[in-house]
């Protein structure tokens, strides 16, 4: 019988960035239905195939999740906390914000590879693509608050206004590079990737001053 196609959104997948599971078998569930999402994407599987993959019982993973859609979006939710933390670990020691910048890009791309969200691009655009294009608004609006302070305390923008649209530039080419992979960047070589980066972002964060 054929799966119901899942709906994802962005909004909660945003808001379950704050809300991590600490449940070991809820976890468990995660890397299952992650597992899944791999290698059926959006349709061919169900919560009982998910259930038993992670061992436990259907209903202990609909009162963790509620739903597929739940379940989904508590999957892209704790992958993309997991590269937040990854780029706050990879730029605590760093001093210079156009650095920080790029060490971040540099985590981000290593995350995109082998990535759920990277994988359901690839083989279920028609259900991801809007939420990276044209409902992409909830995940432009988290990249442009977390970045528009640390813009306007290095002396890059003027105002918040001018610390706003340096900050949404940034989210919109970091979204590009996820939306089409191919790319001239050398992605898969750190240094390399390093130096195109700092050169395509370092008109963008010159100082006021």
């Amino acid at each position: 019988m054929a799966r119901r196609k899942l709906t994802i959104a962005l909004e909660p997948i945003v808001l379950g960035i704050g809300q991590p599971i600490d449940d070991d078998l809820a976890v468990t569930v995660l890397d299952a239905a992650a597992d899944h999402l791999r290698r059926f994407g959006l349709a061919r599987w169900s919560i009982e195939d998910v259930a038993d993959a992670a061992g436990v019982g259907r209903t202990s993973v609909y009162r963790w999740f509620g739903s597929r859609d739940d379940l989904v979006h508590a999957v892209l939710a704790r992958e993309l906390r997991l590269t937040l933390l990854a780029v706050g670990a990879a730029t605590v020691a760093v001093d210079r914000l156009e650095d920080k910048v790029v060490e971040a890009a540099v985590v981000c791309f290593g995350a995109l590879e082998g990535s759920v969200v990277g994988h359901l691009l690839r083989i279920d655009p028609g259900a991801v693509l809007p939420l990276l294009t044209t409902g992409a608004a909830p995940l432009i609006s988290l990249a442009r608050a977390a970045l528009a302070p640390h813009l306007l305390a290095a002396g890059v923008a003027a105002d918040t206004t001018q610390a706003a649209v340096i900050a949404e530039s940034l989210a919109r080419l970091g979204l590009s590079f996820v939306l089409t992979r191919e790319t001239v960047v050398p992605v898969d070589d750190p240094a390399a990737l390093r130096t195109a980066v700092a050169a395509l972002i370092h008109p963008l964060l010159r100082s006021v001053g």
